[in-house]
C-alpha cells in the first residue's frame, strides 16, 4: 500500500512540474525542416519562380506569468527556377585550334538565401493554467538575396509586426499553438529598376540601402504570418514538437513583388 500511494505521488509531482514548466518557461530550441518559395518579381521577369529549400532556425521562448518574449535567427536556402520552365539548358560552344567543337550545357537555376531576426514582446489577455491568448508586436528583418542566373527578388523588408497568439495546453505533455503577425509599417529596400546600385563614393550595399529604402506601410507593403505547432514534453526540461509556418507578401516599389511561402519543420528544446 505505501509503494502505491509513494509511486501516486511521485506521478504526481511530475505531472505539477510538467504543468508549471507549460506556462513559465525560458525556452531554447532548434528547429529543421523545408520550405517551398514561390516568387513574382515583375521589374525583371513576368515568371513564377519556385525554390525548395532547407530551413534552420535557432529561437527562445521565455514565458513569464503574463508576460512573452521571443526571438529567433533562421536561414534558408535552395535552388530556384521558373516553375514553367523547370529545366530551361545553358549551352556554350567552344572550338580549339584543330577545329574540333565541343558543347557544354548545364541547367538555368539560381539559388536562394534568406535571413530572418526577429524579436518580440505580447502580454496575455487570457491566462489559465490550460490556455492562453496574447496580444504584442514584434520587430522582424528580412533579407532575400537569390543569386547566379536568378538575380532578382532581392529585398531587405524591416518590418513592425502586431502580433497575436493562443495556446493550449491539452494536458500537461501536449502544447498547441496557433499565431498570426501583420505589418503595420515598414522601412524596405529594394533592388532598383536600372538594375544597378553603383554610385559614386559608395560601396555596393551603401548604394543598395541609399538608393532603394522606402518608408511603407499597408499602401504600398503588405504581410501575413501564420504559426502552428505542436510541442511534446519529454521531460520538465526538454520537448520534441511539430511546426507549420506560412508567409505572403506584396510589395508594389518599384514594381510589385509577390512571395509566398510554407515551411514545416521538427523542433527540440531544452528549458533553461
Amino acid at each position: 500500500m505505501r509503494s502505491i500511494l509513494f509511486l501516486l505521488l511521485c506521478f504526481g509531482v511530475q505531472l505539477t512540474s510538467a504543468q508549471e514548466t507549460n506556462t513559465n518557461y525560458d525556452r531554447l530550441g532548434l528547429l529543421i525542416g523545408g520550405q517551398q518559395t514561390h516568387l513574382l518579381d515583375q521589374q525583371f521577369s513576368p515568371l513564377i519562380y519556385s525554390a525548395n529549400e532547407i530551413s534552420v532556425k535557432l529561437f527562445y521562448e521565455g514565458k513569464h506569468h503574463q508576460s512573452n518574449w521571443n526571438t529567433s535567427i533562421d536561414f534558408t536556402t535552395g535552388s530556384l527556377f521558373p516553375r514553367q520552365y523547370a529545366d530551361r539548358m545553358l549551352y556554350n560552344t567552344t572550338e580549339d585550334i584543330e577545329g574540333n567543337v565541343t558543347t557544354d550545357s548545364f541547367f538555368v537555376r539560381g539559388n536562394t538565401r534568406t535571413v530572418n531576426l526577429q524579436l518580440g514582446y505580447a502580454y496575455d489577455l487570457i491566462h489559465s493554467d490550460d490556455f492562453q491568448l496574447n496580444i504584442g508586436a514584434d520587430v522582424r528583418n528580412q533579407l532575400m538575396y537569390p543569386t547566379t542566373f536568378v538575380n532578382l527578388g532581392i529585398m531587405n523588408a524591416a518590418s513592425l509586426l502586431l502580433t497575436s497568439r493562443a495556446t493550449w495546453n491539452m494536458n500537461p505533455v501536449n502544447q498547441f499553438s496557433l499565431g498570426v503577425g501583420v505589418p503595420v509599417i515598414g522601412f524596405n529596400t529594394r533592388f532598383p529598376y536600372s538594375g544597378t546600385v553603383s554610385t559614386p563614393n559608395q560601396t555596393l550595399v551603401e548604394a543598395f540601402f541609399d538608393g532603394g529604402t522606402h518608408f511603407v506601410s499597408l499602401g504600398d507593403y503588405a504581410q501575413a504570418n501564420v504559426h502552428c505547432g505542436w510541442r511534446f514534453a519529454l521531460s520538465p526540461k526538454t520537448g520534441v514538437g511539430l511546426q507549420y509556418d506560412f508567409m505572403w507578401q506584396r510589395y508594389t516599389i518599384p514594381a510589385i513583388l509577390k512571395q509566398y511561402s510554407g515551411r514545416i519543420g521538427v523542433t527540440i528544446d531544452i528549458n533553461l
